[in-house]
């Protein structure tokens, strides 16, 4: 059973401050008294529900196309459930009762509660929402040193309140080694994510050289 855990791309959608919006321009030609209509698409390369790789935070750092596939499969995910309410900062203590999981996941999810926002408050999803704070990383590679992707339902793990936490805090998960993958704006509202591990499955929507870029994203259960 495949369940999408990616929001859709489309002009609604809430953006991290700053973040460019979606725009689709119509664009028609004419050729031999035949009309033909297409559509340019502009959209930033983390809108939605993306992935981050190091080349958006580490000079010189990997691609979408350098490291991952047209099909990226991380297996087992797992999914905890820390719930935070406004800004509050995932931390290394609220880790702590998961680490069974936490050690044998492949992806780590989190569920902070955030995306329930995001259809009825999209400016306080994101704007004022939970965070990761920077000592967060050192300690899963400590735990696991075989988690390569970390994803959470908050649009981004950093706030505009405090960026250069969230800098240091992207630069923690992104150009250390192993490198930790970061999947932002994750829909993790159903229940068996939860439960028992499952398999992930990432389709980037553009594959090229490119620092992130917005994803299909699929939770495969037996």
């Amino acid at each position: 059973m495949l369940i999408p855990i990616s929001y859709p791309l489309n002009r609604e959608i809430p953006l991290y401050p700053g973040t460019e919006p979606l725009t689709i321009t119509p664009v028609k030609t004419f050729k031999e008294g035949d009309v033909e209509e297409k559509s340019l698409i502009t959209f930033s390369s983390h809108a939605g529900t993306h992935i981050d790789l190091p080349r958006h935070f580490c000079p010189g750092g990997g691609t979408v196309r350098a490291l991952l596939a047209p099909e990226a499969v991380f297996a087992p995910a797992r999914c905890i459930e820390i719930l935070r309410t406004g800004e509050e900062p995932v931390r290394i203590h609220d880790l702590l009762p998961h680490l069974d999981v936490v050690r044998n996941a492949r992806a780590l999810f989190v569920k902070t509660g955030s995306g329930r926002l995001r259809e009825s408050d999209p400016e306080a999803y994101a704007k004022r929402h939970p965070w990761v704070h920077h000592e967060v990383p050192g300690f899963l590679r400590m735990q696991n040193p075989a988690l390569r992707l970390f994803g959470i339902d908050t649009i981004s793990i950093a706030t505009p309140a405090n960026p250069g936490e969230g800098r240091e805090a992207h630069r923690a998960f992104l150009c250390n080694h192993p490198h930790i993958f970061l999947l932002e704006d994750v829909d993790l509202s159903y229940g068996r994510l939860l439960g028992e591990p499952w398999i992930l499955r990432l389709y980037p929507v553009v594959f090229d050289d490119l620092e992130g870029v917005p994803v299909v994203a699929l939770a495969e259960f037996e």
